[in-house]
């Protein structure tokens, strides 16, 4: 019984030994920038590799495009400003020429003259 405990032992140690030296391994080639990158690895990626580059070109469409819309907005808030203070420069002179005054100089030259009295009410009655 003893024997068989000692050989599983040993030869977990030797698992881990082997697991640690490969580890080390990966991590020196790691820092080399030696990936040993087998043409069927690359092969077999490539579908996700396509799929990134399609997220990649979608994220960058999408940016573009809110970066365009946000501009567009930017313009289109400005020349609302520009309207509405037209809106109320145009209203401000029509309140002026509609005045009483300034509607009686205009049509003085047809003859046309201000009222002095105040109008009268015509009553009506019907005789039957």
């Amino acid at each position: 019984m003893n024997r068989i405990i000692k050989e599983e032992e040993s030869t977990s140690e030797s698992i881990v030994d082997n697991d640690s030296r490969n580890f080390t391994e990966k991590v020196k080639r790691f820092a080399d920038f030696d990936f040993r990158i087998k043409p069927e690895q690359v092969m077999a990626q490539l579908p996700f590799l396509a799929y990134l580059f399609v997220l990649v070109m979608l994220f960058i469409y999408n940016s573009h495009r809110s970066e365009k819309i946000i501009r567009e907005t930017d313009r289109l808030q400005h020349e609302v400003k520009d309207l509405r203070s037209e809106y109320i420069s145009e209203l401000s002179q029509l309140m002026g020429k509609s005045k009483q005054s300034a509607v009686a100089i205009k049509l003085s030259p047809f003859g046309i003259k201000e009222l002095k009295t105040p109008p009268s009410k015509i009553t009506y009655r019907d005789e039957q």
